[in-house]
């Protein structure tokens, strides 16, 4: 499998952290870790399942992945090519009609949200587009053509605060300092980013310990580094998460 994160231009850098672009030359079977914003990707090349236990479903071309807070085990075909725009976790939403908190744990087609001819130009395009950076540059120009709503400020400072703790940050404390309950800051949350602030915060923070992991010492050290309150607290989660015990998955690589 090749992998390859490409940077956004300046004028989405406030929506878009980063384009990746994912081919396959073998068929390949990996489990996909819970990302903390939606995912927009226009595939090019072969086609990808998502495996739910005895359940396969054969993924659209065009996709829109909301957040989870479980991972996803994905098959992609011999010759599989896809170009992954990587929101921000309020960024999709200055550019879809959502409501984002109906995304949640779902996979849906692009073509439920997109004009069938914009759609269409964008595939063609992207079918013709002779390498990565052509690629990437007609994912961008589709999102530059679309009009952008005004990020909600008060969203935008919370998600900088839960950034800043990298999930760590205690959620009845962040609605305090923003002058506002907890329910009332998860509604106006789900309707943007697509998830909870305690939801997004628990992925914020398994995903800072996976990028841990290579260095830390031991599971102990990892799981107070990444704001855990102790070994067993992060054992728990990841189990809830992957269905695996950590040393066993990370061991094995076989994620992403």
């Amino acid at each position: 499998m090749r992998m390859r994160l490409l940077p956004t231009t300046l004028a989405l850098a406030d929506q878009v952290r980063n384009f990746v672009i994912v081919e396959t030359t073998e068929a390949a079977t990996r489990l996909l870790m819970p990302e903390p914003s939606i995912l927009l990707g226009i595939r090019y090349g072969g086609y990808a399942e998502q495996l739910d236990g005895p359940k396969t479903r054969r993924l659209p071309q065009t996709t829109l992945t909301g957040l989870r807070d479980t991972a996803r085990s994905m098959h992609t075909s011999a010759g599989g090519g896809i170009v992954l725009a990587a929101f921000r976790p309020a960024g999709a939403a200055q550019f879809f009609d959502l409501p984002a908190e109906g995304l949640f744990g779902t996979t849906i087609d692009l073509a439920s949200l997109v004009a069938d001819a914009d759609l269409a130009g964008l595939c063609s395009a992207m079918t013709a587009a002779g390498d990565d950076l052509q690629r990437v540059n007609c994912l961008e120009r589709f999102l530059l053509a679309r009009r952008r709503r005004p990020a909600d400020t008060l969203v935008s400072e919370a998600l900088r605060a839960i950034e800043k703790s990298v999930g760590t940050i205690r959620i009845a404390a962040l609605a305090s300092d923003l002058g506002v309950s907890v329910d009332w800051l998860a509604k106006r949350f789900r309707r943007t980013v697509g998830a909870t602030p305690k939801q997004l915060a628990s992925i914020i923070r398994m995903r800072h310990a996976l990028s841990l992991y290579d260095e830390a010492p031991s599971l102990t050290q990892l799981s107070v580094q990444a704001g855990y309150a102790d070994q067993s607290h992060f054992i728990r989660e990841f189990r809830s998460v992957t269905g695996q015990a950590p040393r066993r998955l990370l061991k094995g690589g076989e994620y992403c």
